[in-house]
């Protein structure tokens, strides 16, 4: 399954930029067709998660995205990626998650969207100014680094 996500994620990439509609429809719209292209293959199609392979993103996320540290580490997932082991609703994943840096930072806010819709929240929750700003951090955080803070937003 990794493979196919890397894979929907080098066509998009070479395909250089994702579909006109993608482009000029709303945030949470926008997130969903990103979302659809690139994070679909592991996460499933409505972020319900695949037992062995990748956690779910939907319903999990409903109390991380409503503390800012939370949106904070789902912003520096999306921009690093995440590897090892990481525990979601009694499941155990070990396995790697590619970073999605390659996205601009507009589609990276309209990910957020979708996400924040998955779980039940509206807007996005990061915008433009604060992934620019997760960018250009130096050193990026580790994934240990990462799956500590995990460890302190996660329910």
């Amino acid at each position: 399954m990794r493979a196919a996500a890397t894979a929907a994620l080098a066509a998009v990439l070479a395909a250089g930029a994702l579909p006109a509609e993608a482009q000029t429809a709303t945030p949470a719209a926008r997130g969903a067709e990103i979302f659809a292209s690139v994070c679909f293959a592991c996460h499933g199609a409505q972020g319900q998660g695949t037992a062995g392979i990748a956690p779910a993103l939907a319903g999990p996320l409903s109390p991380v995205l409503a503390r800012p540290e939370g949106r904070g580490y789902v912003l520096r997932v999306l921009l690093n990626g995440l590897s090892g082991r990481i525990v979601s609703q009694g499941q155990t994943f070990v396995g790697a998650m590619p970073a999605q840096a390659a996205l601009t930072d507009a589609d990276l806010v309209a990910l957020g969207a979708h996400l924040a819709v998955l779980n039940g929240h509206e807007g996005a929750p990061f915008d433009a100014t604060e992934v620019a700003a997760a960018r250009a951090e130096s050193p990026a955080p580790s994934h240990k680094a990462l799956r500590e803070l995990r460890a302190r937003v996660m329910p």
